[in-house]
């Protein structure tokens, strides 16, 4: 069966190829040849008709001279003198006609002096130059000329002598044979003169003809002598050539296709290998063989380049796939989650972080309603895909766990087309933002007590400092004493409360820091105790201090390290009865110094000693009142921390809690 050839294959484009640059190649080498070969002879055929010219010019001027050799000698002939003088009208004109056939001239006149004519052809006419001239005698051409007849005897003049040729067929004939061109005389009339030009004859012969004027030197001329060569036998060469040139192009195109198909299919051959192996792997087969060939070279090149790029393919798809993996596990470890659910509401995914919010197992969830997975806590009749976030924004959504548990949760939603799917999904990204809302309503909480915390030292000071200003003359020293204790304290209060407010600033800000120095313990706690006895007092608590009998010496920064014993101190005063006692404990424990503060206060609630050192912070007092603004501990656990501590918290088994820190010693 023949296989219907395709003309886009390589191998036909190849041979298609080869043969046109073979063709083109022949054609580039013989079409100059051709043509310069053409021209050459067209160039000689032109030559030849000047040469031709040039012969015909000069047969012509030697016809001429016979012309005027004969009617010279006619005119010198005594016979014709003596016929003259004696006037014998019968003998002269036999004589001039047989003189003319001797002689082979065409015209023959003899005209008197007078110029009239006596014997001969009238035609010619008596009054014709000396020199031959070209005429239209009974309108036909001919080659004239005259000649006067003097009397040997006597000199005198007896006449005028006028003889012509006929330049008819038989005379340009014989010019023909003699010069191998043909010539034919055309009136000139009006017309200009041709140019040299290729003509074609009557009998469909081609010539090359050139034109001459007769005679030359009139204007314009009288004739246009037709000098033309035949080019037939140059037409002959030129097909021949043509003929050769299209043979010897037929005969390389056939030799170039076959020689072409065979180097084409020996190049091919292991090309069509290499397709065959690329068909394969485009087919899913990957690990496809890919054969290792070794010519020619550039084949070579492009089987080991192959064999390279399947190795960096399957490599590719290795990484792609452990990129896969990685993402997927990336997904499933992050602490948000990320569930997908198509357009019918159906959940496609859920990743480990969703389950860690929500309590659904993933597949528990897959394949289940979004609406039955995120439920909207607090509303009814409602469903999450009527408060699902548009694409690319986030909404705060309050929904139910599996559990039945409430959480806030912070949804952001975007479109997707998974690589395994035609149709667009939703990806939702849920993250638990419970505990910043607390923290926010905490914030919020504490700029609306902070007011609080200021106004009620502001309003002490500003009794105080108008009591003073109004009966300051009436009262006591006593008094003034009384008057300026409550001051005191509240000054005490704001400068706590200033410092504590700064401090957690610039640990938010990444701005805090200590500037330690050997110092010892006693410095500290004197000038904590005197900022904190006025409070004490107030409050009829009593304070006891128990420390080792060596002093002891930290390195550390001396106001950081007051304002901790300060505030835990002030937090022990605030949360404990009137009329409690405070005690102040300082012990070695190998090489740190242990400092703790013991109230008699309610206690902390156990499921509560793990939030006290977080900011804003508080536990409520025995009589529901709240004190400060939660930053106390905050700064105390900072403060200590920089200074390479650690702080903690724990009841007393008699009641009350105890506050402690841990610092290293010096030494």
């Amino acid at each position: 069966m023949n296989r219907r050839v395709n003309r886009h294959s390589f191998v036909v484009q190849l041979v298609v190829g080869f043969v046109a640059l073979t063709l083109l190649t022949t054609l580039m080498a013989g079409v100059p040849a051709y043509v310069l070969t053409r021209l050459q002879l067209e160039k000689q055929a032109w030559l030849n008709v000047e040469n031709a010219r040039q012969s015909t010019l000069s047969l012509l001027q030697a016809e001429a001279g016979r012309l005027v050799s004969q009617t010279t000698l006619f005119a010198e002939r005594p016979t014709l003198q003596r016929l003259v003088r004696e006037q014998n009208q019968a003998d002269l004109p036999r004589y001039l006609e047989e003189f003319r056939r001797q002689s082979g001239l065409d015209l023959l006149l003899f005209c008197d002096g007078e110029g009239v004519p006596l014997a001969g052809q009238t035609e010619l006419g008596c009054d014709t130059a000396v020199s031959p001239t070209y005429a239209l005698i009974a309108d036909r051409p001919a080659l004239v000329v005259g000649q006067p007849v003097n009397d040997n005897l006597s000199d005198a003049s007896l006449g005028t002598a006028v003889a012509g040729l006929w330049l008819d067929d038989a005379f340009w004939q014989g010019l023909s044979a003699s010069t191998g061109s043909r010539q034919r005389l055309h009136l000139a009339g009006d017309s200009p003169m041709p140019k040299p030009q290729e003509i074609t004859r009557a009998d469909g012969r081609r010539a090359y003809a050139d034109f001459v004027p007769l005679p030359p030197e009139q204007t314009p001329p009288l004739f246009y002598l037709e000098i033309a060569l035949p080019v037939d036998d140059l037409v002959a060469t030129e097909n021949r050539a043509r003929l050769i040139l299209a043979a010897s192009t037929g005969l390389v195109a056939l030799a170039g296709a076959a020689l072409g198909y065979g180097v084409v299919r020996r190049l091919v051959s292991p090309l069509q290998t290499l397709t065959q192996a690329a068909d394969r792997i485009s087919q899913g087969d990957l690990l496809a063989a890919i054969p290792s060939l070794h010519e020619p070279a550039e084949v070579q090149t492009l089987a080991a380049a192959l064999q390279q790029s399947q190795a960096s393919m399957l490599r590719a798809l290795e990484e792609s796939s452990q990129a896969r993996n990685w993402l997927n596990t990336l997904i499933q470890s992050i602490a948000e989650g990320v569930i997908t659910f198509d357009s019918a509401g159906t959940v496609t995914f859920f990743s480990q972080g969703a389950e860690a919010l929500l309590g659904w197992t993933r597949t528990t969830a897959v394949g289940q309603p979004i609406n039955a997975i995120l439920p909207i806590a607090g509303e009814e009749n409602v469903s999450f895909l009527d408060y699902a976030p548009p694409p690319g924004q986030k909404r705060i959504l309050r929904v139910y766990t599996h559990g039945g548990q409430t959480t806030l949760l912070a949804v952001t939603g975007a479109n997707m087309v998974p690589p395994d799917s035609h149709s667009v999904q939703v990806a939702l990204v849920l993250r638990d933002v419970t505990p910043e809302e607390a923290v926010r309503h905490l914030r919020s909480y504490f700029l609306a007590n902070i007011s609080h915390e200021f106004r009620t030292p502001l309003s002490t000071l500003n009794a105080s400092m108008e009591l003073l200003l109004d009966e300051n003359e009436a009262l006591t020293a006593q008094e003034m004493r009384e008057l300026i204790k409550p001051s005191y304290l509240s000054l005490l209060s704001l400068q706590t409360l200033v410092d504590n407010l700064l401090e957690s600033s610039r640990t938010e800000a990444g701005y805090f820091g200590v500037r330690k120095r050997p110092l010892p313990l006693n410095t500290i706690l004197t000038d904590a105790l005197n900022i904190v006895r006025p409070l004490l007092e107030r409050r009829r608590q009593t304070f006891s201090l128990t420390e080792p009998a060596r002093p002891l010496t930290i390195n550390g920064d001396p106001v950081r390290l007051t304002q901790v014993v300060v505030n835990l101190l002030s937090n022990a005063s605030k949360y404990s009865p009137l009329d409690s006692a405070i005690e102040l404990r300082v012990s070695q424990r190998g090489g740190s110094l242990r400092m703790a503060v013991l109230d008699e206060g309610p206690g902390i609630p156990p499921d509560e000693l793990g939030n006290l050192f977080r900011r804003f912070y508080r536990l409520e007092a025995q009589d529901r009142e709240q004190y400060g603004i939660g930053l106390g501990l905050f700064v105390v656990k900072t403060i200590v921390a920089a200074h390479d501590g650690r702080v903690g918290a724990e009841n007393r088994p008699e009641g009350g809690a105890m506050f402690w820190f841990e610092l290293p010693l010096v030494g």
